[in-house]
């Protein structure tokens, strides 16, 4: 795959996932050597050959989704600090812990709470929360890949994971159950 303006996929995704972890488009600029109009029109050019490209290979939106998420690569490997993702997985450290913030806020909605609220109990805002959905979503798909030989394990394993959680927050909320529509009459 070609770069545009010198930039490459890989530094692409990496740069705009450090601007979403709140480093500038000047700083952004100036790891990748290149000047602020360059890279908007690097940007808006790298946006819209994505969806070309997907078109022919749907791994290059994991892939992308990977520089996003963890953008510690390329020019960007020696930039700040380690990523932030490191410190969310380390309150999040495995699918299971994962699976019971995900089903606690999903049951919780149904119930009518803001799932925002659900996340800040556990210390997230939505942007960290995504981080970490994104990476669970990669391992996922990564470990319960057709065609590896563990598939079926793996799925089963990871799908009693689901139904544990999901099955624990309903429990939960079962007394705290809203009908919004059961007094209107058609």
């Amino acid at each position: 795959m070609e770069a545009i303006n010198g930039v490459t996929f890989e530094d692409w995704g990496a740069a705009c996932g450090n601007i979403a972890q709140g480093m500038s488009e000047e700083e952004v600029c100036n790891v990748l050597g290149i000047e602020l109009p360059v890279w908007q029109q690097t940007n808006e050019a790298w946006g819209g050959k994505l969806g070309d490209l997907m078109a022919q290979d749907m791994n290059l939106a994991t892939t992308y989704s990977g520089y996003f998420t963890n953008p510690k690569v390329g020019k960007f490997a020696k930039t700040g600090n380690a990523s932030p993702l490191e410190g969310l997985l380390a309150q999040v450290p495995d699918y299971d812990a994962y699976q019971k913030i995900f089903w606690h806020q999903s049951t919780a909605s149904e119930q009518g709470i803001d799932a925002n609220s659900v996340l800040q109990e556990y210390g997230f805002n939505l942007h960290d929360w995504s981080q970490v959905s994104m990476h669970y979503m990669n391992w996922f798909n990564t470990y319960v890949q057709h065609g590896n030989p563990d598939y079926e394990k793996n799925y089963r394993e990871t799908s009693a994971i689901m139904e544990k959680w999901q099955n624990h927050w309903k429990d939960h909320y079962k007394n705290d159950a809203v009908d919004l529509g059961g007094d209107i009459d058609f």
